[in-house]
């Protein structure tokens, strides 16, 4: 769906966040220096000259994604005026990860590299009034860059939004009206107790395990998130009580009915925009062969790959498929067919004899100097990314995984609360105008898209693409 709605909507407006290294054209003039000797391929490979603590936690994740660098340079490159096109007619063929360990350190880099990549561009929006660009591009990249904040904002209360939801949802089917009985209660009280131990879990594991090392807890986790979004998508079921009680829905409830203005609008807008965009583009299939998979694996895609990307920021590797195994390779020695054969320099002289016991003699009785027992580059680099996760652990203040963590837990302890006060009337319209926003901000990020993809589509229809 990437790249059926937010590659052509950014290509609309001429900066694309991110292009995928390995399958790129750039035009050689664009990348190179600007008069003062700075440019998109200066900062693109400015990654590769950090070593040791010098690069800060914020630099060395951001450049996980120097893709990302590289497209904000370029588009805001000193007196250039270049803009990033999507073709849609290309493809490539990819190697994805087939196992969950795999998938997780993929996406701890992909995750960290484009948080702390897109917080850069953000914070370095200015960059844009350096360049070229005409001031109706620059009023375009204006509103992409609203947009791009809104979104990274809307990502980063993820995990407490998606924990509302399931608690908003679940305590709604209590309602006597469903005539569900007690039974509900209970099954509702034990899928909580397994979605918040399911989240500590991934917790405590990001904190001290690798992925490949814990496969079947966080394969576990996987699963038992799959379970918890089927019983929040038989929730929806609940809305046919409002049918058959109240009469056919119209379009005046959707100011009056709180249920189907929050839940149905918001779901049928942004699932069938993207059935929609995605036959506008003659590309269909996906929904019909992989849309129940994703739709299962959201939850884990929020509570167990945030969460492993936030519990690691100090990690600045790849996370390569693959390059997760101890190399142990101690060589091969190669013998003729008698096994007895053994290979020696001999000697020749009587003085090469003499001075190679001199040379011994020499080396034994000469005291070695002192080796520096300091670590080398490397390991203070490992230091010191360890050292921030550590105050990461111990700290609030400015740390990236106790400030996510705790403002997502503090957003949904606020308003779980205030679900619970059913007789409190100002609780109550507080939780229901968070869950409009929330829901339709997601139908409204949708709806964004498809306005991008479509035109897109106009424009690539005329240009003859």
């Amino acid at each position: 769906m990437s790249n059926i709605l937010d590659k052509p909507l950014e290509s609309v407006f001429g900066y694309i966040t991110v292009l995928p290294g390995a399958f790129s054209a750039y035009r050689y003039i664009a990348l190179q220096n600007d008069v003062t000797g700075e440019g998109p391929l200066q900062k693109y490979f400015l990654g590769e000259k950090m070593h040791g603590a010098g690069a800060d936690i914020f630099t060395a994740n951001m450049y996980l994604a120097e893709d990302r660098i590289l497209c904000w340079e370029l588009v805001s490159k000193r007196g250039g005026a270049w803009i990033l096109h999507y073709v849609k007619s290309a493809y490539a063929v990819t190697d994805v990860p087939d196992q969950v360990p795999e998938l997780i350190s993929q996406r701890r880099r992909w995750l960290n590299g484009s948080f702390f990549a897109a917080i850069h561009s953000t914070v370095h929006f200015h960059y844009i009034y350096r360049s070229s660009h005409s001031i109706v591009r620059k009023f375009w990249i204006h509103v992409e860059m609203l947009y791009q904040t809104f979104n990274l904002i809307f990502s980063w209360f993820a995990l407490g939004n998606y924990y509302i939801s399931f608690t908003i949802l679940s305590e709604a089917m209590e309602d006597p009206s469903f005539h569900l009985g007690n039974g509900i209660h209970i099954l509702n009280l034990i899928l909580n107790y397994v979605y918040l131990g399911l989240l500590i879990m991934c917790f405590l594991l990001s904190l001290g395990n690798r992925p490949q090392g814990a496969k079947w807890f966080y394969t576990v986790a996987f699963i038992g998130f799959a379970i918890i979004t089927i019983y929040m998508t038989a929730t929806f079921k609940g809305v046919d009580n409002i049918v058959h009680t109240n009469g056919p829905l119209t379009v005046s409830d959707l100011f009056t009915n709180s249920i189907f203005r929050n839940i149905v609008i918001s779901l049928l807008a942004t699932l069938g925009l993207y059935v929609l965009a995605s036959l506008i583009f003659f590309e269909p299939w996906h929904m019909i062969t992989s849309f129940i998979q994703y739709l299962l694996m959201a939850p884990s895609y929020i509570a167990v790959l945030n969460v492993y990307a936030f519990a690691n920021v100090h990690d600045v590797s790849w996370g390569t498929k693959g390059d997760n195994k101890v190399s142990t390779d101690l060589g091969v020695v190669k013998t003729g067919k008698d096994t007895n054969e053994v290979e020696m320099e001999v000697l020749t002289a009587e003085k090469d004899i003499d001075a190679a016991y001199e040379d011994a003699i020499h080396v034994l009785s000469t005291k070695p100097p002192k080796a520096d027992s300091g670590p080398d580059p490397a390991t203070q680099q490992e230091d010191y990314y360890r050292s921030f996760r550590t105050n990461v652990r111990t700290t609030a203040i400015f740390q990236v995984l106790l400030a996510w963590t705790l403002s997502n837990a503090l957003l949904a302890a606020i308003i779980v609360t205030a679900t619970g006060k059913a007789s409190n009337v100002g609780a109550h319209n507080t939780v229901n105008g968070y869950m409009a926003f929330v829901l339709f901000s997601v139908a409204g990020l949708a709806f964004v898209r498809f306005i991008g993809c479509t035109t897109y589509m106009l424009v690539r229809l005329f240009a003859g693409e």
